[in-house]
């Protein structure tokens, strides 16, 4: 923390990035406002990587943009910021996982990736098949619900668990299913990394 700004209100600080483009006064804001948005961001995404990440792009684009918009107060500026980037990387998610699910309802029958190789799919098939036995029976049902293109909402909803449960026990069902396939089919790992 730089000493000569600690004294110095928000709105100084603010003065001194927007009207004398301080690199200085910058820094004690981040150090003043990082915990306090972390800690928000963190409580509503549950992800400490995706939670820095988020609160790291904050001050690049409040540097970027620092001439571009009237801000009257730090705080609710910041917050308001921090909202809005909490709320794309939901859209995001939401984007990938709904590409995701039409992908694998896209590619339900194996046969579809190898269509020439019929003892291939026949073999894939198969060991797809005993792979899902392996897994754990709650693990199994999670993970089939997410191939019959149901979101991880509606999965939590039906089975009475929560999303991010919803969301171990998919990533728990592809390693292991990863894993099996490796065991048994190594020169299917290719096809199957896909997934992931």
């Amino acid at each position: 923390m730089n000493q000569l700004y600690i004294t110095y209100s928000d709105e100084e600080i603010l003065h001194l990035i927007i009207g004398q483009d301080s690199q200085e006064a910058f820094e004690e804001l981040y150090d003043r406002y990082f915990k306090v948005l972390y800690n928000f961001a963190y409580s509503k995404i549950d992800d400490e990587y995706i939670s820095q990440e988020i609160i790291q792009e904050l001050f690049v684009t409040f540097w970027q943009q620092r001439h571009e918009n009237v801000i009257k107060s730090c705080r609710p500026y910041l917050f308001g910021m921090l909202r809005n980037l909490i709320l794309l990387h939901y859209r995001k998610e939401y984007t990938r996982q709904r590409h995701y699910n039409e992908w694998v309802l896209t590619h339900d029958d194996v046969s579809d990736l190898l269509p020439d190789q019929p003892a291939l799919t026949n073999e894939l098939q198969i060991r797809y098949e005993k792979g899902l036995e392996i897994l754990p029976p709650k693990c199994r049902q999670v993970f089939l619900l997410s191939r019959q293109g149901r979101t991880y909402r509606q999965i939590a909803s039906e089975l009475s668990i929560s999303e991010k449960t919803v969301e171990q026990h998919i990533s728990k069902a592809i390693q292991m299913l990863k894993r099996y396939l490796k065991e048994h089919l190594p020169y299917l790992m290719a096809w199957f990394t896909l997934w992931n």
